[in-house]
Parts: C-alpha cells; structure tokens; sequence
C-alpha cells in the first residue's frame, strides 16, 4: 500500500549552531511566528534536514531571516526519535 507522505511549509530561515550540523545533510529550522489567543507570539522552529547537495547548497548561501518555503516529507530519525521535514526543493522569498 502506498501511502501519502508530503509536506510544504513555508516561514523564516533559522541558522542552527555549526557544532550541531552533521556531515550527512545540512540542518536548519523554518521559523514560524502565530498570535495566540491571548495575543501573545508562538514561535515554532520546523526542523528541517537536507541531504541533497544542490539543495543544502541553496540553504546555504541564504541568509537567516530570510523568507523560505520548503517542500520534502515528513520523516523521523531511526535513532534520536526526532521528527524533521525531509527537504526536496527550498524556494527563496522576500526578505523578513
């Protein structure tokens, strides 16, 4: 059975610190900011793995800040249980 797995999700480019980044993919977080209902700011940080090489490349060379959409799939690390979007295709968008 196959079954659906994909995600787009768009927001902010957040740099993670160097020492966390491993030599598979490039790691980063899309950062997403939504009023709550008592008006305060929740800020959520996707965490977002890339191991293609054109496309880490492209997360790369921008800056963080800057407005990103971010196509892939949902997946979970075998080892650490962590959930991350797999990305296939990162658009660039107007700075934030």
């Amino acid at each position: 059975m196959q079954f659906e797995n994909s995600v787009t999700v768009s927001g902010i480019l957040h740099h993670i610190k160097k020492e966390k980044q491993n030599e598979k993919y490039f790691l980063f977080a899309v950062k997403q900011e939504a009023e709550k209902e008592d008006g305060s700011i929740r800020k959520d940080f996707l965490v977002t793995r890339v191991f293609i090489p054109e496309v880490a490349q492209v997360a790369r060379s921008l800056d963080g800040g800057t407005t990103i959409k971010v196509s892939g799939e949902l997946r979970v690390s075998p080892g650490s249980g962590e959930m991350y979007i797999y990305a296939l295709n990162i658009e660039k968008g107007e700075k934030y």
